[in-house]
Parts: structure tokens; sequence; C-alpha cells
């Protein structure tokens, strides 16, 4: 059976697992990034996403830069170059940034090409992990209908759901069906006539008609419009219950299919409109969470806590999709911010394996802050750079002070 040996192995090409690759790399560490889907950028790019959040400081000025440097600001960077008209804009109480998908697909590409210590494998799932002591010593990964191995000498998780960890025999956290945020299903609609603010207002409205008359199911009443680039486009962001099963999720876009109708019988904006293309499945807020030497918790959120080994900083809010409620915001202190410490990413039980992005060691509702694209960009970072360095030194090195 073919083996490859690698110095970092990522499992993952979102935003997080990107940043990780192109960071072990600049350390020199030869670094394999897998990635399930033939792109990179995850749900960044296939979730029909209109901004980034997560990347500015929440103050009363508009963000000159971004709150974390590095990896993040070279992202801005990059995006206002290839689209200079989409700059940072305030969305309620809090600052984001609008870009095009194919923009950041396009980044992201540009960044691992530049790299040689990179190898990028697309369509290539892990299928099993195995482990001496507390070291991985083994990854299991199928590409075109054929099994190979990877030896790592690190393993950073970034594949959202925190599955490589799960195979490894982490321990996790995860929220019960009752408290698990809502997720969404993004449709991408054209034809919308006279399109303004109001229909942004009637949409949920009409929606909770049919759920008072039990026509949708309850949580289709906290759907969004999002407007588009264009007067007679918007994203319609349908608001959807899912379990782990597969026919929970087809259920799922099944019933958002039935919001868009009914919406289309309804408002007359809707009624020549079609679906020019939808988010590549339903797109889960939340899911495992991978249990590290510290779990970052509500309190630590709000109070804006810094840690002796923090190493990413946050504004965003905690933003909860609830079940019952709709979107429950709270906010970190104006002009201050929290930082998530080193603790969260390294797995509990480990000495080789790391996590990045939605799958760190969070609790329930710390999660509802740090899952955010700007923010799981610097995790991605901070990871890639610390396994390098573990592979160099043989111990971890602290990066906060560079944050």
């Amino acid at each position: 059976m073919k083996s490859i040996r690698t110095d970092v192995l990522i499992a993952g090409g979102g935003v997080s697992g990107v940043a990780a690759a192109v960071a072990a790399a600049r350390q020199g560490a030869r670094t394999c990034l897998v990635e399930k889907e033939g792109f990179l950028g995850g749900i960044g790019y296939s979730g029909l996403l209109r901004h980034i959040c997560g990347l500015y400081l929440n103050s009363d000025s508009m963000p000159e830069e971004t709150l974390n440097k590095g990896l993040s600001r070279e992202v801005v960077a990059l995006l206002n170059a290839l689209s200079p008209d989409k700059t940072v804009q305030k969305m309620g109480r809090v600052y984001v940034l609008p870009y095009s998908r194919e923009d950041l697909r396009t980044v992201f590409d540009s960044f691992c090409r530049a790299e040689s210590n990179i190898e990028v494998c697309p369509d290539t799932t892990v299928v099993s992990v195995s482990k001496s002591g507390e070291k991985i010593d083994g990854v299991m990964v199928a590409c075109a209908g054929a099994d190979y191995e990877i030896v790592p000498g690190m393993v950073i998780d970034c594949s959202g759901s925190g599955a490589v960890s799960a195979m490894a025999g982490a321990d996790f956290e995860a929220a019960p069906q009752e408290k698990l945020q809502l997720a969404a299903y993004v449709m991408h609609i054209r034809g919308l006539k006279d399109y303004d603010e109001s229909l942004r207002l009637k949409v949920p409205w009409c929606l909770a008609e049919a759920v008072k008359n039990r026509i949708l199911p309850p949580e289709l009443r906290f759907s969004v419009l999002v407007p588009g680039d264009s007067p007679d486009e918007g994203y319609l962001k349908v608001s959807v219950s899912v379990s782990n099963d597969i026919e929970s999720r087809q259920g799922a876009i099944t019933d958002a299919l039935s919001a868009y109708k009914y919406l289309s019988d309804r408002l007359d904006a809707f009624r020549d409109s079609c679906i020019a293309e939808t988010s590549k499945g339903v797109l889960e807020r939340e899911g495992r969470r991978i249990r590290g030497e510290y779990m970052l918790t509500e309190e630590d959120v709000l109070s804006a806590k810094k840690f002796p080994d923090g190493i990413v900083r946050s504004s965003w809010p905690i933003e909860l999709w609830d079940r019952n409620k709709g979107t429950i915001y709270r906010y970190v202190k104006k002009g201050d911010y929290y930082e998530i410490p080193f603790g969260c990413l390294k797995v509990n039980g480990f000495d080789n394996l790391l996590c990045a992005g939605r799958c760190i060691s969070v609790s329930h509702e710390a999660l509802g802050s740090t899952r955010v694209m700007g923010t799981c960009i610097s995790l991605g970072e901070q990871a890639g750079r610390a396994a390098a360095r573990k592979i160099k030194y043989g111990a971890y090195l602290s990066s906060h002070k560079e944050i």
C-alpha cells in the first residue's frame, strides 16, 4: 500500500485549513492538506456566504486594520485588490467585510500554489486514524477509489466537525438535539422585482404566517433575505433543523425549497424569480467541540478575558441561532476583545494533534462567537505555526505576543 510521510498533515481545506497549511509551510514544514471536496475555501466558497465576520474590533470608529495580524490581513489585502468596491461595512453593531466567493477561492488557491512545501490533495477523504500512545502514527485516506496511508509528524484537524479527532478517540462535547443551533440552506435568487428594504421584512413575516398556519416547520420563520450585487437578486438564507442522518439533511433542503415556493406564491417580488444556485448542502453551525487542555466559556468571551497563552483575538459577539427564539446576540464590551488561548487548540491526551476552526475546545455558547470565518483564519494560522515549531524544536513555542 502506498505510504506518504509528511511533517504536518491538515485535514480540511476550509479557511482554517488553508491558513494552517500556509503558516506551517512558511515555517519550513513539509505540509499535506487533504480536502474531501474538489475546491478550497470550505463553506466560505460553497456556502454562498456574503461577508467575512470576526475580522475587526467592534468600536465607534470604522476599523482600519484587522484585529489579528498575519494571514487575516493578507487575505483582506488580496480580496481588496481583486474587488476594490467591497470595503468594510457596519452591519448593526458589528463590522464585516463583503467578499466574492470566487475571489476567496482565487486567493486561497494562490496561497497554496506559492508555497513549495504544500501538497494539496483534493477529493480526498480521511477514512481512519491509528495511534500509538499519545501520538497519531497513521492516517488512512481515500482518493479516486484508492486508499493510502499518510504518516504525519503533526496532525491539525480543520474538518469543522472534528471528525479526524473523533476517529483518533479524542473526547468531545456536543450539544443535545434540542439545544443544537439552527443550520442554514442558502439560495441565490435572481429576477426579484422591486427589491427594497421592505422586502427583507416581508420575507420573515410571510414565513411566520406559514408557520402559524402549520404550512411550514416552525424554524423557517427565522429565515432572512440578504441583498445581492444587482438590484434584482438576493440570497435567501433559510433556517433549518437537522440531526446527524442523511434523511434529516435532505428533509431540511426540501423544507427550504418549500419556503421559496411559498414566498413565490405570496409575494409579488418573488413571483417571476428563479433559484440561480444553492449552497452545497446544509450549512451546520455546530458539531463536535473537541476537548482541549482548556475550554473557552461564555463568561470568558463576555468579560473580554485575556490569557498568558492567548493566540487569537476576537471581538465578535456570541451569536446563537436558537430553535425557539431565532438569533440571539450577546456582545463583548465595545472597543474590547477576548483572547482564545492555545490550550483550546491542544487536544487533550494527544502529543501531536491540534484543532483549528469550528471544532476547537469551547462551550456551546462560546462557539457562537469563535466559529466565524475571520476568527477561524487566525486560528488556523496559529495552529500551523505551532505544529511546524513542534516538528522543528520538539516542543510548542508560544506565539501569543505576536497577535
